[in-house]
């Protein structure tokens, strides 16, 4: 895997983790509570962390915390009040939206290209995404929740263009202390209107349900700077594809934890995401090692000189996903973004 893929792939399964740890938590507090225990304990962990090792840079900063008012902002917020009306495995299949819709907008805003493997493995993994997603639903799925989650996911989608076009270095500690202070301040209206009309189960919650709390707070913490660390060496459409592994992993531990029991045509689905994900990664390398292995490029000069410096592509050029290097920065977006 090229540089930065490992982090991604790493920040996608915590995420999926942190999505039935969520569910769990929400037994025992309300969808606010969880909302500013894990936005606001993520934000200090971030910021003192950054600050320990001389890491918090105030260049980028206001930019950075628009960015969290994304995600965890709004993400986390549309999340955590769909997962209170749906169940941990529909909420984590309903994440197999989020790298169809990632890949769409990193071809239409960023000019990033899809090699014909690449769209093979994206079609596969998104047929796997819709059968994980369509299978039977349990008693606690509703409409609304699930409609909350797709909002998290297209957030999340636009959280994901907007990190690999402005993240122009691979400190993911700096970035991530600075979006989940910005998401903090954005919901903190709803958190206050919220209290006051309804209170907080934060004061009676058991030890139980406080262990889960910190739990998503240590995997959006964590998550989080994988991401941005992984991302910004990363093309969004591959990286969208990557993401994958998050409703798959989200539904594997639905199972494994909290006794959710998908039907054969959701295990299936689940097949297919992984197969796609292993095809991305198993030929995004080809091109390069077909390149390496014809006679031209394995022989050099006949007299021994160094070969000729191969000259860097045009500033405007757009680069593929399958390519090491980063996308221009100065690919036009349009002004409007990974819940987890």
């Amino acid at each position: 895997m090229r540089t930065g893929e490992p982090a991604l792939l790493l920040a996608a399964t915590i995420f999926g983790v942190g999505t039935t740890v969520s569910v769990v938590a929400l037994r025992a507090v309300r969808p606010v509570d969880l909302l500013a225990v894990e936005i606001s304990g993520a934000a200090v962990l971030l910021v003192i962390a950054a600050l320990a090792r001389g890491r918090l840079r105030r260049r980028g900063a206001g930019r950075q915390m628009l960015v969290g008012a994304l995600v965890p902002g709004l993400a986390f917020l549309f999340g955590d009040l769909g997962l209170a009306r749906t169940s941990a495995s529909s909420g984590s299949l309903l994440l197999a939206a989020e790298p169809l819709l990632s890949v769409l907008l990193a071809v239409v805003l960023l000019r990033e290209r899809l090699s014909g493997r690449a769209v093979a493995a994206l079609l596969l993994g998104l047929i796997g995404g819709a059968l994980v997603a369509l299978g039977p639903r349990g008693r606690s799925d509703t409409t609304l929740g699930n409609a909350l989650v797709l909002l998290a996911v297209a957030a999340s989608a636009l959280y994901l263009i907007a990190t690999r076009r402005f993240n122009e270095d691979d400190d993911g500690l700096n970035a991530s202390a600075w979006q989940s202070t910005g998401g903090a301040l954005s919901v903190a209206p709803f958190v206050v209107g919220s209290w006051s009309t309804g209170g907080t189960r934060l004061d009676t919650a058991g030890a139980s349900a406080w262990v889960a709390c910190l739990a998503v707070v240590v995997c959006g913490a964590i998550g989080g700077v994988l991401f941005n660390r992984g991302i910004a060496r990363v093309p969004a459409a591959r990286a969208g594809q990557l993401d994958n592994l998050t409703p798959l992993v989200g539904t594997l531990t639905a199972v494994v934890f909290l006794g959710d029991r998908p039907s054969v045509i959701q295990l299936a689905g689940g097949v297919a995401v992984l197969a796609g994900l292993a095809l991305l990664l198993r030929f995004q390398e080809e091109p390069c090692s077909a390149e390496s292995r014809s006679p031209a490029a394995s022989s050099g000069p006949r007299d021994g000189s160094s070969p000729p410096a191969v000259p860097p592509p045009p500033a405007g050029e757009a680069t593929l996903p399958g390519s090491s290097s980063r996308s221009p920065v100065g690919s036009p977006v349009t002004p409007s973004r990974t819940r987890r």
